[in-house]
């Protein structure tokens, strides 16, 4: 595959990522939204609640930026940012543990005659940290795929939490999207897109093909060890 071809895919990527996310919120998960209000009418139990559903959806590999979203339309900025990071956090761990534990070693195997998957998962696993910090900062690369993805590397739990700690990135800024609109119904229509969603969306979207040349060049390099050694 030819660099060209691979850097169209991966942008093409991306941005269907976007769209599905938006129909998503718009659409089929509208109606189950627009009955939220509980959560923040019930106190603590309706944030424990809201905690334990966001680790499910995480498990399902559901949009992650509209629980944050959400989070801000139900829980004010301060609290929806709190909330929407701790529950991010949480819902990052289990994903992770049951691909290390279930998972990783049958791919791992299976990898052995696939050099360049090889070479991505070793060259992530070293670079851990800071592969996973920059990929949890971006606003299109999907968060959940994410949990399951790092578990098939190499990546350290200690690289995996300390990098995970990019997520208050989007935690913040979802919430402050979300604390905008008046109400759900308002929320749903408008999604506080004004200039600053769209100059994180293009920051987001630079970042994430940043990252992609990124992982590329340090895979190469793995290549090239492994067939000098």
């Amino acid at each position: 595959m030819s660099k060209r071809l691979m850097a169209t895919l991966s942008i093409i990527g991306v941005i269907s990522g976007i769209a599905f996310v938006i129909f998503l919120t718009q659409t089929l998960l509208a109606p189950l939204i627009e009955k939220a209000e509980w959560f923040p009418e019930n106190g603590i139990l309706g944030i424990i609640a809201w905690l334990l559903l966001y680790v499910a959806l995480t498990l399902l590999i559901a949009p992650a930026s509209l629980h944050k979203f959400v989070s801000g339309v139900l829980f004010g900025f301060w609290g929806g940012w709190i909330i929407a990071f701790i529950g991010a956090c949480l819902g990052a761990i289990l994903p992770f543990w049951l691909t290390k534990k279930y998972i990783y070693k049958l791919v791992d195997r299976r990898m052995q005659k696939k050099p360049t998957l090889r070479a991505l998962k070793t060259a992530v696993g070293e670079d851990g940290l800071r592969c996973v910090f920059l990929t949890r900062v971006s606003l299109v690369i999907p968060y959940p795929v994410l949990n399951y993805g790092f578990g098939l590397t190499d990546v350290t739990w200690k690289d995996y939490l300390i990098g995970s700690t990019g997520m208050i990135v989007p935690s913040a800024l979802y919430a402050y999207w979300g604390s905008k609109a008046a109400d759900i119904s308002v929320a749903m229509s408008e999604g506080g897109r004004d200039w600053t969603y769209w100059t994180a969306l293009v920051a987001s979207i630079v970042l994430t093909i940043w990252i992609i040349v990124y992982l590329r060049r340090i895979t190469l390099a793995h290549i090239a060890l492994d067939e000098g050694n």
